[in-house]
């Protein structure tokens, strides 16, 4: 019986081969999932959550926003973008608290989104309850569907 051997230039083994592919897939996911950690530690994530809707009269916007205050949030528009800028309280521990795990950042934030159409500031309104702002934005005259009568000659 004979045993083959392989013998393909600069390789060992297929099994070595094999062994070596599999070694570079865990070191380049390792390297992608330190990448999304350490992207996680420079740049804290995206607060506050929203969800921007619309119907042909309106916008609608909803941000998540535990534990604010509505008093510290500031809300304004400018052409086309709205932003939102407030901050979290800083969480009382004791001096020898350790965390084993922290996600909920504290401080200043500042959330800013362009609008996808012209809106109305001067008739914006927003309700700020249970840690959920709400904000309606009327669009613009501009904006909105116009209905075009086709005259029939």
């Amino acid at each position: 019986m004979a045993i083959l051997r392989w013998r393909g230039p600069g390789f060992g083994s297929p099994f070595q081969e094999l062994e070596r592919m599999r070694n570079y897939m865990e070191n380049a996911y390792s390297a992608l999932a330190n990448g999304v950690n350490q992207l996680r530690r420079n740049y804290t994530g995206v607060f506050p959550l929203v969800n921007l809707a619309e119907d042909e009269e309106k916008l609608y916007l909803t941000a998540e926003l535990p534990g604010i205050d509505a008093e510290s949030l500031d809300l304004s528009v400018k052409n086309d973008t709205l932003t939102i800028k407030g901050s979290t309280k800083s969480e009382p521990a004791a001096s020898e608290v350790n965390y084993h795990r922290r996600e909920r950042e504290l401080g200043n934030f500042r959330r800013s989104l362009t609008l996808p159409v012209k809106v109305q500031t001067e008739a914006i309104e927003a309700s700020f309850k249970n840690g959920i702002l709400t904000v309606t934005l009327p669009k613009a005259a501009e904006a909105r569907a116009h209905q075009i009568t086709i005259k029939n000659s």
